[in-house]
C-alpha cells in the first residue's frame, strides 16, 4: 500500500515532463485515411512512399493511405493564430573527404550514416565517408548558394555543386557532364533504364561495380563514378570525344566493332549530335566559342 503514492507522485513527474516536451517541440503531423494521426520529427518522401522519423525510429508509410500531411509550421499558425516570424535560411554543407561539397538544403544525422536532401533527391551517405558538416546562417529567404560561374543550372545548387567538382576532379568541363546527365536520366536520381542503367549517369550496375560504387543511386557515387568512366573513355578514344559519348551510350564495344566510329545507331547518333548541339549553343552565349 505505501508503495502507491509514490507510483502516483511518478506518474504526475513523467506528464509534466512530457507536456514541456510537446509545448517545445513542432512536429510534423501525418493524418491517416482511418483516422491515425501520426506525429514525425521529420518527414520526406521517395516515390509512393512517405518516410517520417520518430527519435531513432525511420519508418514508412504508403502514400495512398494518407488524407494529408500538416507541417511543424503549419500546426503552429493554426494554434496561434498567428503567422510565423521569416527566420533566417540555414546552408547545410556537407565536406567529404574525397574532397567533394555537397550543399544540402536539409541534412539529418543518425549514428553511422547521415541523410541529406538535394530537392527531391534524398539518400544516405556513410559517416565515416564524411570529413565535417558545417551549417551556415543565411539572413532572410534566399536560396542556397548558386553557383555563378556556372554555363548551366539543373535547378538545384547543391546539385550543381556536384557537377562542378566532380568535374574539376577529373579536368573536365562541367558542362559536359551536365549535358551528359540531363540526357541520361533528365537529372532523376532514381531512374532505372530498361536495360538496367541507373542514377543521375545512368551507369550499368557492372560498371558501377569497377569504378567501386557501393549504392549506385546515391547521388555523390553516381555522379563521381559516371564522370570518371566518361573520362576514362575520352582518354581511351585519345580525346575523341564524340567517341567517348558514342560509347557511353552504346557501349565501348560497339565502338570497336564499327572500326572506332559512333555507332550507326540513331539512338546512339542522335544522342551525340544533340550534346554537340547544346555544348557549342552554351559555349557560344557565354562567348567561349
Amino acid at each position: 500500500m505505501s508503495v502507491t503514492p509514490r507510483i502516483i507522485h511518478v506518474s504526475i513527474r513523467l506528464c509534466l515532463i512530457c507536456c514541456a516536451l510537446a509545448a517545445v517541440t513542432l512536429a510534423d503531423q501525418v493524418q491517416l485515411k482511418d483516422g491515425r494521426v501520426i506525429e514525425a520529427e521529420a518527414t520526406w518522401e521517395t516515390g509512393d512512399l512517405l518516410w517520417y522519423r520518430q527519435g531513432n525510429l525511420i519508418a514508412s508509410i504508403a502514400k495512398d493511405e494518407i488524407r494529408r500531411v500538416v507541417s511543424a509550421k503549419e500546426s503552429k499558425v493554426g494554434a496561434t493564430g498567428e503567422s510565423p516570424k521569416p527566420a533566417t535560411s540555414t546552408v547545410t554543407r556537407i565536406f567529404l573527404k574525397g574532397g567533394t561539397q555537397i550543399v544540402a538544403d536539409d541534412v539529418q544525422e543518425y549514428g553511422a550514416y547521415i541523410r541529406y536532401r538535394l530537392g527531391t533527391l534524398h539518400t544516405l551517405i556513410d559517416r565515416d565517408a564524411v570529413e565535417r558538416v558545417a551549417r551556415e546562417v543565411a539572413g532572410g529567404e534566399q536560396p542556397a548558394l548558386p553557383r555563378r560561374d556556372l554555363r548551366f543550372t539543373t535547378g538545384h545548387a547543391g546539385l550543381d555543386q556536384l557537377i562542378a567538382d566532380s568535374a574539376s576532379k577529373q579536368q573536365l568541363d562541367p558542362l559536359l557532364i551536365y549535358l551528359v546527365m540531363r540526357e541520361e536520366s533528365r537529372f532523376n536520381h532514381r531512374a532505372v533504364s530498361p536495360v538496367g542503367a541507373r542514377g543521375l549517369m545512368q551507369l550499368m550496375p557492372a560498371t558501377a561495380r569497377a569504378l567501386g560504387v557501393r549504392n549506385i543511386h546515391d547521388p555523390v557515387e553516381n555522379v563521381e563514378a559516371g564522370t570518371r568512366y566518361l573520362k576514362n573513355l575520352i582518354e581511351l578514344y585519345q580525346g575523341d570525344v564524340n567517341l567517348a559519348l558514342a560509347a557511353y551510350n552504346a557501349g565501348e564495344n560497339a565502338v570497336a566493332r564499327y572500326g572506332r566510329r559512333v555507332p550507326p545507331f540513331r539512338e546512339t547518333q542522335n544522342y551525340v549530335r544533340r550534346i554537340n548541339a547544346a555544348y557549342r549553343k552554351a559555349r557560344a552565349v557565354t562567348g567561349d566559342e
